[in-house]
């Protein structure tokens, strides 16, 4: 084994260690430590009783610690464990990426999935899979030290300081935690599903699966959800003709989900408001693009919803309860700023050298009393509560029993509420 490829492995095998305690902290809202703390101080801590999620975090970063640096060896060179290791680095980094688009570190969240991590959704089931992806690590620290003393002679002495960090992880506490969280993540939802909160994209791209329908879907409410002050009527449009089409054509055929949302398109489609601009254009072209493709269903395009298809059009089941919340959110903002617009009762005017009398049509600013807002507002809590009930919702959906609701305060982090630091060593960062 080349010097090249056991630098790679061992440089990998701390990057991991770090990559997740990051995916730790953006899961629970913060670090429960200033610094990291060398393997001495973190020894004390994971000796402790309780305090399972900073002995967590701590044991990772503390894990991910080696008295030596090693030279970086070019990707196209590396081969075999290194490689894979690598390839491990690579994808727990997206995963901690998936959550810093959701949940930036030092930011309020930025999507109302956001918003439910941060409320505890699917943060129990976020450490277990931490903590199982922990004990794999812990294999490979276990096997590592072997590996590198095959023999090599002065290379042996080299790599000593990472064989000390190995096996220091093995006999550390580390993996009893890791056990423990584990347990304790059994039955709670899952985040599986979660995807990269993207922003809407100019042009829109051309959805043809059930894919890139979930992934502009999710781009257009994320947007929506951050700028309600933008909605316009287009919006509402759009997102309740979204959640007839997904209802009508997918396998439940609930009758009463489905007149919910044609109430509410009926009631979107009687407002008015000035046209989109910008991002609030883009984020409409994303919807139109997902109503294009449901709508070439109906018209035969695919052959026929199939049972595969069926199974795909249920998928976007999981995006209506928050696209719903999210609705209700912007409604809310475009009444209060004046800038959504009903018809008014029209008047008799005669035109100039005419003898007939003509009605005229007249728009005034829509209010929280008339009928036409009364019904879209009833249809859209209707939407967001009775499918936060759906068996279609997906994995991911169900760590999020209830979208959350406009006005919510946020909580705190989760350390505040599950695992509270103490004493100097405990302190969470700013």
């Amino acid at each position: 084994m080349a010097a090249a490829d056991i630098n790679a492995a061992v440089i990998a095998r701390s990057a991991i260690y770090t990559q997740l305690a990051r995916v730790t902290a953006l899961l629970v809202g913060g670090r429960p430590v200033v610094e990291a703390p060398d393997r001495a101080r973190a020894a004390a801590i994971l000796a402790r009783y309780g305090q399972k999620l900073t002995q967590l975090y701590v044991g990772l970063q503390a894990a991910a610690i080696v008295d030596r640096q090693f030279p970086a060896s070019p990707v196209t060179r590396v081969a075999g464990p290194a490689r894979s290791l690598r390839r491990a680095v690579d994808a727990v980094g997206v995963i901690g990426d998936i959550l810093a688009s959701h949940v930036p570190p030092g930011q309020t969240p930025r999507t109302p999935e956001g918003l439910a991590v941060r409320a505890g959704g699917g943060v129990q089931s976020g450490l277990a899979d931490v903590a199982r992806l922990t004990s794999a690590m812990i294999m490979v620290d276990t096997a590592l030290p072997g590996w590198l003393d095959q023999g090599r002679g002065h290379l042996t002495e080299i790599y000593r300081p990472a064989a000390e960090a190995a096996r220091w992880t093995t006999s550390s506490r580390l993996s009893a935690v890791a056990g423990e969280l584990m347990a304790s993540g059994r039955g709670h939802p899952r985040l599986h599903g979660l995807d990269v909160a993207r922003p809407p994209l100019n042009p829109a791209p051309v959805v043809s699966t059930a894919d890139d329908a979930v992934a502009a879907v999710s781009a257009a409410r994320t947007w929506m959800w951050q700028n309600p002050s933008e909605l316009t009527s287009v919006h509402l449009q759009l997102g309740t003709q979204l959640g007839l089409a997904v209802h009508a054509l997918s396998s439940s055929g609930d009758p009463t989900m489905i007149g919910g949302w044609r109430q509410a398109a009926i009631a979107a489609a009687d407002l008015r408001a000035t046209p989109p601009v910008g991002a609030a254009r883009d984020t409409a072209a994303e919807l139109t693009e997902v109503l294009r493709w449901l709508r070439s269903f109906g018209k035969g395009d695919h052959g026929g919803p199939g049972g595969r298809q069926l199974e795909q059009l249920s998928r976007l089941n999981s995006e209506l309860p928050i696209m719903a919340a999210t609705l209700h959110k912007g409604l809310s903002a475009a009444l209060q700023r004046r800038d959504l617009f009903v018809k008014d009762d029209g008047v008799l005017q005669r035109p100039s050298g005419s003898f007939v009398f003509r009605a005229a049509e007249r728009w005034r600013p829509a209010r929280r009393g008339d009928d036409v807002v009364r019904d879209l507002v009833s249809a859209l809590v209707q939407g967001q509560d009775a499918d936060s009930r759906s068996e279609h919702r997906s994995p991911s959906s169900r760590a999020f029993p209830i979208p959350p609701r406009p006005r919510t305060p946020v909580a705190g982090s989760y350390w505040s509420r599950v695992d509270p630091p103490s004493g100097p060593t405990a302190r969470r960062s700013q």
